[in-house]
């Protein structure tokens, strides 16, 4: 049996994907399947990355997130709106070039085209018809119903894979995987990463619908599924920079999650680091939704093996 600590995307996407090879996997949740770091209703998918391995990596994910709209019949899972960069975006555009990937050039006037309430006025930018919103809610709750999930704390991990809980129990893994976002390091050991308090707010009042996901350097903003409604995110909120670029827009709620801090992390804060204990698999990264069929297929490998895939260690 293949013991996952976490119900994100890491662990339900490994979970799925070992079942789907015909091996026992159970998820171990402390709290509320994908509430975490994995929380909200959507997030941005792109191929643009700052490192060519990355943009590779999220062309691979794209397909497998339309292998899982075929496998799952739950609508649509991926959508067609794109993805904008503005500011900084050279070694985003030299990245796709060494990867292949397709992308244009925009002006000044193509941006707020494709974001008609976008108010602020960027020289130019980087346009990835690929990229898309995420329906991530419609995608954990499918891969919810597929897997097996244990409520429960894990408090320790040995090498030989006996996780204990919070009650005393003791779950004994063949391999054990652990993706729990904040909570690994403490259950494995340091992995040269720090979290931070990180929130996403909802606004309403134009018909996002259709625009574009968009990075700038304010902060990165995406369209919410078909709700009509504009999500932007921010290290530190700043309402009087957000009135500024989306004039129309009022909050209406937010979703409260983390944000990854780490050395071994691009620019964009995009990446992963993984480390093997004995029987114990540990994983962690930033931004990682897009990536998630991708990475469901290589910790399924790395957990029935004793080799670390190659992609996992893109150091």
């Amino acid at each position: 049996m293949i013991v996952i600590i976490g119900a994100g995307i890491c662990g339900l996407a490994t979970a799925y994907e070992l079942t789907c090879r015909g091996a026992q996997a159970v998820v171990i949740e402390r709290g509320e399947p994908f509430a975490e770091q994995s929380a909200g209703l959507a997030r941005i998918f792109r191929i643009a990355h700052r490192r060519p391995e990355l943009c590779r990596l999220a062309m691979c994910a794209r397909t497998g997130w339309q292998r899982w709209e075929a496998e799952f019949g739950a609508g649509r899972l991926l959508g067609s709106e794109g993805f904008i960069a503005v500011g900084a975006h050279n070694d985003i555009a030299t990245a796709m070039t060494d990867a292949g990937a397709v992308f244009s050039s925009l002006d000044q006037a193509a941006i707020p085209a494709r974001i008609p309430f976008l108010a602020a006025t960027y020289p130019r930018g980087i346009f990835d018809p690929l990229g898309g919103s995420l329906r991530i809610r419609r995608a954990l709750s499918a891969l919810a119903r597929r897997v097996e999930i244990r409520r429960g704390e894990a408090v320790s991990v040995d090498d030989d894979g006996a996780t204990t809980l919070a009650d005393g129990t003791v779950v004994r893994g063949d391999r054990v995987l652990i993706c729990a976002g904040v909570q690994t390091p403490a259950l494995f050991g340091p992995l040269d990463v720090e979290f931070a308090a990180h929130t996403r707010f909802t606004y309403a009042g134009a018909d996002a619908v259709g625009a574009a996901c968009l990075s700038a350097p304010e902060g990165y903003g995406l369209p919410l599924g078909s709700t009509g409604r504009w999500a932007f995110g921010q290290d530190v909120p700043d309402t009087a920079t957000v009135r500024k670029l989306f004039p129309s827009l009022s909050p209406v709620a937010q979703v409260d999650c983390v944000t990854v801090r780490a050395p071994w992390l691009d620019d964009g804060g995009d990446g992963w680091t993984v480390a093997r204990r004995g029987r114990v698999v540990a994983f962690v990264g930033g931004n990682l939704m897009k990536f998630g069929p991708l990475l469901g297929e290589l910790l399924a490998e790395a957990v029935l093996t004793d080799e670390l895939p190659r992609d996992l260690t893109l150091g």
